[in-house]
Formats: C-alpha cells, sequence, structure tokens
C-alpha cells in the first residue's frame, strides 16, 4: 500500500521538521484533469436531461414555479401560501430579478439559469480554492467540485435557486479572507435577494464584523424598497406581511410534514422525540445563540481569514442542520464549505487523515438511501450532526482555528475586523 502510494506522491520535510507527502505534477495534473471533468460531465447531463425534459411539457422544476410567481407579481396576484409548506418562500426582489426569465420560452429560461448557475459556482470556488489552497488552485478547485458533485446535479436538474445563493455566499466569504468587508456585504445583500437564507451569514457578519454595518444597511433597505418602484404599495406592503406569517407557518410545521424535510427536527422524530413547535423554535435559538458565540470569539482574534472562512463554515452548517425547510436535495449549500476546509489540511499534507476524513463528510451528506422515507429523514441530518461535532472541536479554541487558516495563506494578512479586543495575533 505505501508503495503504491508512493507512486503518486514525494515526500519532503517542513519548516517544523516533520515529513509531509504532496502529490507529483503527473498526479496532481491528472487529478485536475478528472475531477473537473467528472463535474462538468455531471452537471452539463444534468442540464441536458432536465431541457429535455422540460420540453417534453413536464413541470415539476423550481424556475417552473419561480415563472408561475413572477407572472403573480406583474399580476398583483398572491404570492404566499399560509396554510402549506409549498409555495414561494423569497423576497419579492427575486421576482424583479427573475423576470427577463419570463421573457423567453421555458426550456429556454433553464437552459440560461441552468448555465449561469454552472458557471457562477464554479467561479465562486476557483476564488475559494485561490484562498485556502494558493499553491495549487485549480486541482483543489476540481477537488471541491467533485466533492459537490451530487448536489450540485440535484441543483442543476431541479433548477433550483440555491446553487447561485451558495456560490454568492462563496465569494462573500472570499472578499473576507482578502479583508474586502465592503464587497462581503455586497454578495450577502444579493445572495439574499436570490435566496433569502443567505441573511443567516449576513446576521453573523453584521455583528461580528463592524465594517460591515452601515453596507448592509443601505443595501437590504434598497433590496427591500426596490420593488416598490415597480408595483403597487398596498399590494407589496401585504405581500410582505404574508410573508411573515409563511415564515411563522414553516416554522411551527409538524416534522415530516414536507416530504423531503431532513433537518434537526426529522432527526429527533426518528429518535422517538417528537417535540412541540416551542421546543422546536428553542433549539433552532439556542444553536444560533451558539453559533453567533464561536463567531465573534473567532472575529475578536483579529485575523480576517479566519473570520470570513468561519462565517461561510458556520452560516452554511447552521443552515443545513436547522433550517426548517432543508431539503434532502438542498445539500449544495454545506458540501463546497466542508469540502475547503478539507483542502486547508490536504494542501499542506496529502496523508493528513483529517483532511481525508473532512473531504468524505463533504462527500457524504449529499447522500441517503430513500429520500422522503425513515432513511431521508434522519441520515442526512445525522452527517450534519457529525460534521457539527468536527467543526465544535476546531472552533471551540479560536486560536486554533486561526492557526488552521493562518498556516495556508500566501500573502500577507489584510485588514481585520476592528472593535474587537485583540487583532492579528495569530
Amino acid at each position: 500500500m505505501l508503495h503504491y502510494f508512493k507512486q503518486y506522491t514525494e515526500k519532503s520535510v517542513n519548516s517544523e521538521g516533520q515529513e509531509v507527502w504532496d502529490l507529483n505534477e503527473p498526479s496532481r495534473a491528472r487529478l485536475t484533469f478528472a475531477s473537473w471533468g467528472i463535474w462538468l460531465a455531471a452537471v452539463t447531463g444534468g442540464l441536458i436531461y432536465t431541457i429535455i425534459w422540460v420540453a417534453s411539457g413536464k413541470t415539476g422544476v423550481a424556475i417552473c414555479e419561480y415563472l408561475v410567481f413572477i407572472e403573480n407579481f406583474w399580476s398583483s396576484k398572491p404570492l404566499y401560501v399560509l396554510n402549506g409548506l409549498h409555495g414561494f418562500h423569497y423576497l419579492p426582489i427575486m421576482l424583479v430579478i427573475g423576470t427577463p426569465l419570463s421573457w423567453v420560452s421555458i426550456p429556454v429560461a433553464g437552459t440560461i439559469f441552468d448555465l449561469l448557475s454552472i458557471g457562477f459556482l464554479a467561479f465562486s470556488v476557483y476564488r475559494l480554492a485561490e484562498a485556502v489552497a494558493p499553491k495549487h488552485p485549480a486541482s483543489a478547485a476540481g477537488s471541491i467540485l467533485l466533492a459537490s458533485v451530487v448536489a450540485a446535479t440535484n441543483s442543476v436538474v431541479l433548477l433550483q435557486m440555491q446553487t447561485p445563493m451558495t456560490a454568492a455566499m462563496i465569494c462573500a466569504a472570499v472578499a473576507g479572507m482578502e479583508g474586502r468587508w465592503r464587497a462581503l456585504a455586497a454578495w450577502l445583500v444579493f445572495a439574499s435577494a436570490v435566496k433569502p437564507l443567505a441573511i443567516v451569514m449576513a446576521m453573523l457578519a453584521f455583528v461580528t464584523v463592524p465594517q460591515t454595518r452601515i453596507p448592509f444597511a443601505v443595501g437590504f433597505a434598497v433590496l427591500l424598497a426596490a420593488p416598490f418602484g415597480f408595483q403597487d404599495w398596498n399590494y407589496l406592503l401585504a405581500q410582505y406581511r404574508e410573508y411573515v406569517g409563511q415564515l411563522s407557518t414553516i416554522t411551527n410545521a409538524v416534522p415530516g410534514q414536507w416530504y423531503a424535510q431532513t433537518e434537526i427536527s426529522t432527526l429527533l422524530k426518528t429518535l422517538g422525540l417528537d417535540l412541540g413547535s416551542t421546543a422546536r423554535l428553542a433549539i433552532r435559538v439556542g444553536a444560533a445563540i451558539g453559533v453567533l458565540v464561536l463567531a465573534w470569539r473567532i472575529a475578536a482574534m483579529g485575523v480576517a481569514r479566519a473570520t470570513a472562512f468561519a462565517l461561510l463554515i458556520l452560516s452554511t452548517c447552521y443552515i443545513g442542520l436547522f433550517n426548517p425547510r432543508q431539503e434532502n436535495v438542498s445539500f449544495i449549500i454545506v458540501a463546497p464549505g466542508i469540502a475547503a476546509l478539507a483542502m486547508l489540511y490536504l494542501q499542506r499534507n496529502v496523508a493528513d487523515w483529517r483532511g481525508s476524513i473532512w473531504f468524505a463528510l463533504a462527500f457524504l451528506v449529499q447522500f441517503s438511501w430513500g429520500n422522503g422515507t425513515r432513511a431521508g429523514a434522519w441520515l442526512y441530518p445525522g452527517w450534519m450532526v457529525l460534521i457539527w461535532a468536527g467543526l465544535l472541536g476546531l472552533m471551540i479554541n479560536p486560536r486554533r482555528w486561526c492557526e488552521l487558516l493562518s498556516a495556508s495563506a500566501a500573502s500577507p494578512r489584510k485588514e481585520a475586523p476592528t472593535g474587537h479586543p485583540l487583532r492579528d495575533v495569530a
């Protein structure tokens, strides 16, 4: 086994006198070509399958619903369903942004949407790879995409907004890792316009990074106010009120009422803990407070790279386990960040078992058997519990997290968050 491993790697000694292994150049070239090739083949195949399916008259994909609600918006019809979990779960600004898709046929709209989503995700992952593995970003990006291939393909097949939202959150994290906090805020405002789940990362950044507060206040004011320039004010005010009511319906829904639901309450119900809505809300609020404490402690260390990457990981993993509307086909939100975490270890030493475990978790969190069944209800959140256990071990001591991120830096640290007791100590 060791002889086989040595065929593809080369050994060196790091600054601490430890033996480390890295892929040799032929192996790295093959990995880069294979990973990008597999990912592109999978998402392209998903795109072709979906467009053929939609062209045949089928409507069971997300973009068909988006187009219906775009029409409802311009016709001043209700947007939100208050007595169920199905329907439109976005802000009105998304319908304004998506309006050009309604000017073409559904197959053409789907093709445009998927091509933009695929390109945006690939771009964002490559930028993230440049940040976490600057020596070999192409191979690192290919590995991150490969780890996310199942979730990415699902999202392409279903024509979901989850992919562009995730890509924008990744771009926000990269901007923050470079100390460009206004750019981070701008990306997160855009991500929230595409899909409001990104507000989780925006709220974390607002609290922990003072430089983002004014940009967020301005950006979200524009995001909420912009639709009033296109529609009747009374109609829009009524829709915003109904949106709040819909959020309450989703929060209070019985676990498993939505067949694809896979989050903490479905896991607890499978284990025999069928909690009431108040208890479930308390768990989510308690988890949010815990996440905020972790983010604040890391931000207090004053290392921009560590802070921004933590905001991405904490927010996406919070969504993956505690979002009451989390679905079994929506784990594209989690996989790229966890795979990038794996790259932090593997780009230093491909024999580091910790990187291999994180990479495996990024891949496994997308898998279950029997979607919409008892197995699907517990296995997806079960993987998320393991991921959270590992994250707590890494982040409970913020210095350990900062040292992990500092070790991967290729350039001097940029502007760190201000307003905290410590700065630039890693």
